[in-house]
């Protein structure tokens, strides 16, 4: 393989219904994990005096417990529809958010945000990513419709959710959310999760061949994309959770300013992946993806200014858009479709470990060098790294 996934020339109608409701599903799914559940979590802290530190090692835990329920759970996609598993995973978390709204103790923020990190990993990225890409050669085009939905549930949950505690508090909210996981995730997944019927003429995806996650494991490409998407994951989930404080740090902007510039950017990549990927090896959109990131960190760490925060927050915004999709869409290039589920599954188990602990390691790094520029620079080093062992991949071991 070049690099580049076999793609299917025309844009087909079960295409496009596959790409709108992966759109759909992730966008609510996601939206609701990302950017409406912090809002709900905000007042029930300041409802119930929940010390935030608590809340910031629940938002970990849950985190982590995601990353090993997703690498299990999207295994249960070769011997069940992804439309079922999807649609149990979307009920469950209905479940979820019911009793995070009525949680009134730190231990039971704990018990239950683990409980919705659990899941929703029937209903996240990956299980509706491996179906898509075992279900389409158009692949790289419906996947970035999807996630461009995603970041674009990001935008509407939030407001949703924030309408939802001024009018009916945390109940208001939590109902507005059980209906968007009952309504959006888990009838859509039943309704539209299905693979294409395409014609006899038509390019099916080869899901029957590649190599098995045993063979893969003793290749160099198989640890070049295991390490490189999980300190891609890792420096760049920790950038997310400190630019915050990186700019207060230079007393620039609004607090609601750095997040706002990382979320809007992440959207705008992944408008651009989508362009791009209709002529670009995915190989070159990942190493774009950490030369990026690697400047975005490196002008947070010089900072001192709002023009040169911004860059370096939009930078890193770009990033986030693209870090998933490439690495996802690298692994079936990479490996083939024969084992997609549990290869996949391995990688998004540690990128998800990576995730949770990026933010403790830039804290803790902050709080030894007595400030963000080295650290932050330090973490442009190791995003460039990423980029070296991402540009490996893509052809067949």
């Amino acid at each position: 393989m070049s690099g580049t996934a076999t793609r299917q020339p025309l844009w087909r109608k079960d295409d496009r219904t596959l790409a709108a409701a992966s759109a759909v599903l992730l966008g609510t799914s996601m939206g609701i994990l990302s950017y409406g559940q912090p809002v709900l979590l905000n007042a029930i802290v300041r409802a119930r005096s929940i010390p935030t530190t608590q809340l910031d090692l629940a938002a970990s835990l849950q985190c982590l417990v995601n990353a090993l329920a997703a690498a299990l759970v999207v295994v249960l996609c070769r011997r069940l529809p992804a439309r079922r598993v999807v649609a149990g995973g979307a009920l469950a978390c209905a479940v979820a958010i019911a009793l995070i709204a009525t949680s009134r103790t730190a231990w039971q923020l704990y018990l239950t945000m683990s409980l919705l990190g659990i899941a929703i990993a029937g209903c996240g990225t990956l299980v509706v990513s491996t179906f898509v890409i075992k279900s389409t050669v158009n692949r790289d085009r419906v996947l970035s419709v999807a996630f461009i939905g995603s970041s674009a549930g990001g935008m509407v949950w939030a407001p949703i959710v924030g309408w939802g505690l001024t009018a009916g508090g945390l109940g208001g909210a939590a109902v507005l959310m059980v209906l968007g996981f009952t309504l959006l995730v888990a009838v859509n997944a039943l309704v539209f999760l299905r693979r294409p019927a395409l014609p006899p003429s038509a390019a099916t995806p080869p899901v029957h061949d590649g190599t098995p996650l045993r063979e893969a494991v003793r290749t160099p490409v198989f640890w070049a994309l295991l390490v490189g998407s999980t300190l891609l994951t890792l420096t760049q989930l920790a950038g997310v959770y400190h630019v915050l404080f990186v700019w207060q740090e230079s007393a620039v902007g609004s607090p609601a300013l750095p997040g706002a510039v990382v979320a809007a950017f992440a959207g705008i990549g992944r408008v651009a992946a989508e362009l791009l990927l209709r002529s670009w090896p995915t190989t070159y959109l990942a190493t774009l993806t950490c030369v990026l990131q690697a400047a975005g960190f490196v002008l947070l760490g010089v900072g001192g200014t709002m023009p040169v925060l911004f860059a370096g927050s939009a930078l890193l915004g770009i990033a986030v858009g693209n870090s998933s999709l490439v690495v996802l869409l690298l692994t079936p290039e990479t490996f083939g479709l024969r084992d997609l589920e549990r290869i996949a599954g391995t990688i998004y188990l540690w990128t998800g470990i990576g995730a949770s602990s990026g933010a403790i390691v830039l804290g803790l790094l902050r709080q030894e060098a007595g400030g963000y520029r080295l650290p932050v620079l330090l973490f442009a080093l190791v995003s460039a790294l990423a980029g070296v062992l991402l540009r490996r991949c893509g052809r067949r071991p």
